[in-house]
């Protein structure tokens, strides 16, 4: 017998942990709306296949086309939807060696393709499997530089919110001040300024060029330049703008300088800024060997 209704939550649900689990992984803001939508659509699809007159939808083809296309809307990227049929892949290996474990591989995956469980323990059950997934996840992205974050930069009166990689191995600083800097991608930062500095800020020109042409011009910000080094580049400067405050996790950080990066700092586009204070605002975690990828190249103090 089949139960339709826990066969589309049961499927919900673990299809939700797991987006949020792949986009976690790969470092990429939760959209839950748009996460928890797909997810619920991959819950009809797992009920409409047990329908006579939709029992096409079994063929292996279509599945796995279908959760392709799922994981696709739900991402964008097509790195998070490999990652979310590798997750999908190892639910499966846990579910195969719980199945040895009790004896019966056939049983145990009947009864779960089929929903046949109680409400009890298929909320245990959820329960469990979120927690172990967030645990993994959690590792993962400690061991990857750390969690996103939402911060908002206030410059000149202009506030703009901005996702950012909490990221212990950016330890660039004001050398003058020791005040942590919010690393944060040119391109993303048009709106804290006006259209006057945002063209000069624009211009193929060196840090150093950049700051006396905004001189020149009057710009009410005021521009400093920072020296960083990175892994596989020179030494260099960046130019950075003195912050009205940046907010991170409800807790204001007055004056903090913003460098302006004029290359990508994530890889797949998830975040565009780097911050790497620990909490308080002061402690840095140490520098960390990094990998040959514009992710990794985390810009540390020089």
């Amino acid at each position: 017998m089949v139960y339709l209704d826990r066969v589309f939550l049961l499927n919900s649900v673990v299809d939700y942990l797991l987006f949020l689990c792949a986009a976690r992984l790969c470092g990429f803001p939760l959209h839950r709306r748009r996460l928890i939508f797909c997810a619920v659509l991959g819950g009809i699809y797992a009920a409409a296949v047990f329908i006579s007159e939709l029992a096409f939808l079994a063929h292996p083809a279509i599945r796995l086309a279908f959760g392709g296309l799922l994981a696709l809307a739900a991402f964008r990227r097509f790195r998070p939807v490999l990652t979310f049929f590798l997750l999908s892949a190892a639910l499966a290996g846990t579910l195969l060696a719980l199945g040895l474990a009790f004896g019966s591989v056939a049983g145990l995956a009947q009864r779960l393709y089929y929903a046949d469980v109680s409400w009890q323990a298929l909320i245990l059950v959820s329960i469990l499997f979120y927690v172990l997934l967030r645990l993994f996840a959690g590792q993962a992205a400690r061991h990857g530089g750390g969690e996103l974050l939402q911060i908002k930069v206030s410059v000149g009166g202009r506030i703009q919110t901005v996702t950012a990689l909490h990221d212990t191995g950016n330890t660039l600083r004001d050398p003058v001040t020791g005040c942590p800097a919010l690393v944060m991608e040119r391109r993303s930062a048009d709106a804290l300024w006006t259209p006057a500095v945002a063209d000069v800020l624009a211009e193929q020109l060196s840090p150093e060029e950049k700051m006396a042409k905004l001189h020149r011009i009057g710009c009410p910000v005021r521009f400093t330049l920072l020296p960083f080094r990175a892994v596989g580049t020179a030494a260099g400067l960046l130019l950075a703008a003195c912050s009205d405050y940046i907010e991170v996790n409800g807790k204001r950080y007055p004056r903090t300088p913003v460098a302006l990066s004029e290359q990508a700092v994530s890889d797949g586009g998830g975040y565009h800024a780097l911050w790497g204070a620990m909490e308080g605002g002061i402690g840095h975690g140490k520098a960390s060997d990094l990998a040959e990828t514009p992710v990794a190249q985390r810009i540390q103090a020089g």
